[in-house]
C-alpha cells in the first residue's frame, strides 16, 4: 500500500509540474538594413551616419530597445567572430574605441553594441550562419535555357510564373526619413512583400519538367535560417524574458515563421515598440 500510495504521489507531483505553463520569452525580430561595412545586395547608403542628427536617432532607438530590458542580443555574425565582438565590446564599455572609425560603420555596432551597454548586458551573441545563396546556379540555368527553344516553350506554358512583378517598388528612402521611421518601414508588410519576391517569384522559374534550379535557391535560404534559429535556441535559457534579434530584413520572413512555431516564443512587433 505505502508503495502505491508513493508512486502515485510522484506521479501526482510531476504530473503538476509538467502542468505548469512555461513562460514564452518575448522575441523582438529587428530587421534592419547594412549600414555600408558590408557590400551585399542588403546595404544602404548611409553617407550621413555620423552626422549629429543621426547619432541623435541612435541614441533615442537604442536608448527605447534598452529600456526593452533584453536579456540577450543575437546578431549577424558567425559564432567564430564572438571573441572579436567580445573583444570590441569590452573597449567600447570601458571607453577605449574609436566609436567613429570605419569599423563602426555597421549596424552591429551602431545598434546592438550601444543598446547592449545601455542594458547593462555582458556580451551580444554571434548567431549567423554563412551559407552564399546559388545564385551561380540560377544564372546558368538561364544561360543555358536561353538557347535550348524547347525549354523556353516548355517554360513558357507555365503561365503563372509568367505575370508580372505584383509589388511596387520602394516608397520610402532614408535620406528623406528619421532613421526610426526607415526602420519601421523596412519592418512592415509592404517592405516584406518584396523581400519575399526571390524566393517566392523569381526563384521558381528557374526550372522545368525535373529541373528544381530556383528550389534549391528556396531551400538554401530556409536552411541557412534554421541554422541562425538553431544557433539561437543553443544560447537561450528558460529564465530568459525578453530577446532581441538584429538581422538583415530578408531574414526576417524564415525567421518569423520558425518562431512562431515554436511554443516558447512570442514576436514582438517592432511597430508597438518604436511608437
Amino acid at each position: 500500500m505505502n508503495r502505491v500510495f508513493c508512486f502515485l504521489s510522484a506521479l501526482l507531483i510531476a504530473t503538476s509540474v509538467y502542468a505548469q505553463p512555461i513562460p514564452k520569452i518575448k522575441i523582438l525580430l529587428l530587421g534592419t538594413f547594412h549600414f555600408g561595412e558590408t557590400g551585399d545586395k542588403g546595404s544602404v547608403s548611409f553617407n550621413d551616419l555620423f552626422s549629429a542628427k543621426r547619432q541623435q536617432e541612435l541614441q533615442q532607438l537604442t536608448n527605447q530597445l534598452a529600456r526593452l530590458k533584453p536579456d540577450k542580443i543575437f546578431i549577424e555574425n558567425e559564432p567564430s567572430q564572438q571573441a572579436h565582438w567580445d573583444s570590441l565590446y569590452g573597449q567600447y564599455r570601458t571607453g577605449n574605441l574609436d566609436t567613429t572609425s570605419t569599423a563602426m560603420r555597421n549596424e552591429i555596432f551602431q545598434i546592438a553594441l550601444r543598446t547592449a551597454r545601455k542594458a547593462g548586458l555582458p556580451r551580444v551573441f554571434c548567431v549567423d550562419h554563412h551559407q552564399p545563396l546559388p545564385y551561380d546556379k540560377i544564372a546558368a540555368f538561364d544561360q543555358r535555357v536561353s538557347k535550348d527553344s524547347v525549354a523556353l516553350r516548355k517554360m513558357a506554358t507555365y503561365k503563372l510564373l509568367s505575370l508580372a512583378y505584383p509589388y511596387p517598388g520602394k516608397t520610402k528612402k532614408l535620406a528623406s526619413s528619421t532613421l526610426s521611421d526607415y526602420l519601421r518601414y523596412v519592418n512592415s508588410a509592404e517592405y516584406d512583400a518584396g523581400n519575399r519576391a526571390d524566393y517566392f517569384i523569381y526563384a521558381p522559374t528557374s526550372g522545368y519538367d525535373n529541373d528544381y534550379t530556383g528550389v534549391e535557391f528556396i531551400t538554401s535560404w530556409y536552411d541557412r535560417n534554421a541554422k541562425i534559429f538553431t544557433n539561437i535556441l543553443r544560447q537561450a535559457e528558460p529564465t530568459d524574458k525578453f530577446h532581441i534579434v538584429l538581422f538583415g530584413s530578408s531574414h526576417m520572413l524564415p525567421l518569423r515563421h520558425y518562431f512562431q512555431m515554436h511554443p516558447y516564443f512570442e514576436v514582438i512587433e517592432l511597430m508597438d515598440v518604436l511608437k
